[in-house]
């Protein structure tokens, strides 16, 4: 992961596609692959057609910010702690549950 997460709304290109993506999500497990993701997302300017046009991809294949989402104090502090969480979760070698994501932002 990087430093810095996108704000959900930010549209980006990211390596091995030529479509443009708009996050609208965070650190998603995909159990089936085994598989954690930095961001998950929907191609733009579709947007979500089914549940199989959602997209999860790591912070590093972002290769191009189009448009960084809308921000505020509160879209950066969900942001800061999410990101602690997910370091104690990194150095435990474990997951941040969902319902753990969902108690940051309140």
């Amino acid at each position: 992961m990087t430093d810095e997460l996108l704000p959900v709304g930010s549209i980006v290109k990211i390596r091995f596609s030529k479509n443009k993506y708009m996050i609208m999500g965070y650190y998603v497990n995909d159990l089936e692959k085994q598989e954690k993701y930095d961001y998950v997302a929907v191609e733009y300017p579709i947007g979500l057609l089914s549940l199989n046009d959602v997209a999860g991809f790591s912070a590093d294949y972002v290769k191009q910010v189009l448009h960084k989402g809308f921000e505020t104090e509160e879209s950066k502090e969900f942001l800061t702690k999410l990101k602690e969480e997910i370091a104690k979760a990194e150095e435990n070698k474990t997951v941040v549950q969902a319902q753990n994501i969902q108690r940051l932002g309140e």
